[in-house]
C-alpha cells in the first residue's frame, strides 16, 4: 500500500496534468524542422490556444532558451564536458527523453509561477535578507538565516544521497533546463518556501504587535506558491513537495527551540568564529560528493558562506559596541514607514546593493585567481570553474564577504552618510 502511494505521487503524469492545467501546451514533435539543421525554440502565446505559435531558428540559435535566470555552467564548454574529470555530466534520463516543444498560452500563470520559484533562488536571497536587515530587524534576520542556512544545507545534501531525478520528460514538460542536472529529492524550494515564511512569523510576532490570522494567510500564501511553481515549472514530482514540506516542518521542530541559544551564543561570545567558520569548511568538505556535475553543491557553498558571513558582521557589530541592545521589551509596535523613511530606506538599499556586488565581483575574481595559482590551473580553461577543488572555496570565501558586507560593511557606510536605521544597533 505505502510503495503504491509513492509510486502515485512520483508519477510525472501529476505533474504533466497540472502544467496542461495551468496553461502549457506541449508538442511531442516539430514537423517544420529538421533534425539537424534547425531547432524549436518555445514561444509564448498570445492569447489562446488559436493563436499557438513555434517559432524555429537555425542550429547556431540553439543556445536561446525560454527562461535563462541563470547559466549554470558559467562559460563552460557547450558538450557537456565540463567536469574537470571529476564529474560526469551525463544524464541518463534528459538523454533518453524526448525534446517536448511547448507553448504557453496563460501569460499571468507563467509570470505568477516564475515569480514563485525566484523566491527560492540566489537573486532573491541576496536582495531579500540585505534589505530586512538595513530596513526591518536585524535580531529577526539573524534567525531567519539561521534556519535558512540549515534547512538547505540539509535539503541539498540529501538530494544528492537520495539521487532521484527530475520528473521524466515527457510527459514533464522541464522549463528550468539550466536545472535538470540537480536531483529532484527532496524539493529544497518546498523546504524553504515553508521554513522560511513560518519561521518569519514565529520570530516576528514575538516581537510585534500584529494579526496572527494576517501573518497565518501571508505565510501560507509564500509557501503555497513556490511549492505550486515548482510543479508548473515541471522540475518536482508531487512526492518531492511533500517530502519537503514534512522535512521541513521537522526540521523547525528541532530548530526553534535551539535559535535563539545558537543566535545569542554566535552574538555574544568572542570565540564563536574559531568555531563557525572550522565548521562551514567541514561541511563543504563532507557534502556528498555526485557522480556528475551539478550546480548543488556549488549552491550549498554560497548558502552556507553568505550565512556565516552574516553571523560573522553581527558578531563584529557587538564586539566593537556598536549593537548595544536597548531598554524596551517585546512585543513592539509596528511603526509604518513615511516618505522620508521610505527614501532612505530605498536610498541604503540602492548603495547596500551596489557594496555587495562590488565585493561579490571582487571576491569572486581574486579568490578564483589565487586557487588557479595554488593548483597551477589554466583561468581560461572552462572547465576550471567547476572543479571542486577551485568552485567550493570560490564559492565559500566570496561569500563569507558578501555576508560581512550585508552586516557590517554597509552598515558602516551608512553611519558615514548618516542614513542609517535608528534602531538598527539595538536589536540583540
Amino acid at each position: 500500500m505505502l510503495n503504491e502511494l509513492i509510486e502515485s505521487l512520483k508519477n510525472p503524469k501529476l505533474v504533466s496534468s497540472f502544467q496542461s492545467w495551468c496553461g502549457v501546451r506541449c508538442f511531442p514533435s516539430c514537423d517544420t524542422c529538421t533534425a539537424k539543421s534547425r531547432t524549436c525554440i518555445n514561444s509564448i502565446a498570445s492569447d489562446s490556444t488559436s493563436n499557438e505559435r513555434r517559432h524555429c531558428y537555425n542550429e547556431k540559435c540553439d543556445s536561446l532558451r525560454p527562461r535563462n535566470l541563470r547559466s549554470t555552467l558559467e562559460n563552460s564548454s557547450e558538450n557537456g564536458d565540463s567536469s574537470a574529470n571529476e564529474y560526469s555530466t551525463s544524464d541518463s534520463s534528459s538523454e533518453s527523453s524526448t525534446k517536448l516543444h511547448y507553448t504557453i498560452t496563460n501569460r499571468f500563470n507563467y509570470y505568477l509561477f516564475s515569480f514563485g520559484a525566484g523566491l527560492g533562488y540566489e537573486l532573491f536571497y541576496a536582495s531579500f535578507f540585505p534589505i530586512w536587515f538595513w530596513n526591518i530587524d536585524g535580531a529577526v534576520g539573524r534567525r531567519m538565516v539561521l534556519i535558512w542556512v540549515f534547512v538547505m544545507y540539509i535539503g541539498q545534501a540529501l538530494k544528492d544521497i537520495v539521487k532521484w531525478p527530475r520528473p521524466a520528460s515527457p510527459p514533464v514538460v522541464i522549463l528550468e533546463p539550466e536545472y535538470a542536472m540537480e536531483y529532484g529529492m527532496p524539493s529544497t524550494h518546498a523546504m524553504v518556501g515553508s521554513a522560511l515564511p513560518f519561521s518569519m512569523l514565529i520570530f516576528t510576532y514575538q516581537r510585534y504587535e500584529y494579526s496572527l490570522w494576517f501573518g497565518l494567510l501571508f505565510a501560507t500564501l509564500w509557501c503555497l506558491l513556490v511549492c505550486s511553481s515548482r510543479l508548473y515549472l515541471g522540475m518536482h514530482s508531487v512526492l518531492d513537495i511533500i517530502a519537503g514540506l514534512i522535512l521541513s516542518a521537522t526540521l523547525l521542530i528541532i530548530l526553534l527551540p535551539l535559535v535563539d541559544v545558537i543566535d545569542q551564543f554566535h552574538l555574544k561570545s568572542w570565540y564563536s568564529p574559531l568555531i563557525s567558520v572550522p565548521m562551514i569548511a567541514v561541511l563543504a568538505k563532507v557534502y556528498p560528493k555526485s557522480e556528475r556535475w551539478s550546480p548543488a553543491r556549488g549552491d550549498t557553498c554560497v548558502i552556507i558562506g553568505a550565512g556565516t558571513g552574516i553571523l560573522l558582521g553581527s558578531w563584529m557589530n557587538y564586539q566593537l559596541g556598536i549593537i548595544k541592545g536597548t531598554g524596551l521589551t517585546p512585543p513592539f509596535p509596528i511603526i509604518w514607514p513615511g516618505f522620508n523613511v521610505f527614501g532612505l530606506a530605498l536610498l541604503r538599499a540602492i548603495i547596500g546593493i551596489i557594496c555587495i556586488i562590488a565585493v561579490r565581483a571582487l571576491g569572486k575574481v581574486l579568490v578564483f585567481s589565487i586557487m588557479c595559482y595554488i593548483h597551477k590551473l589554466n583561468p581560461n580553461d572552462p572547465e576550471t570553474k567547476v572543479r571542486s577543488s577551485v568552485e567550493v572555496p570560490c564559492k565559500l570565501i566570496s561569500y563569507v564577504a558578501v555576508g560581512i558586507t550585508v552586516t557590517y560593511v554597509s552598515p558602516a557606510v551608512f553611519r558615514f552618510l548618516n542614513i542609517e536605521r535608528e534602531t538598527m544597533f539595538t536589536e540583540v
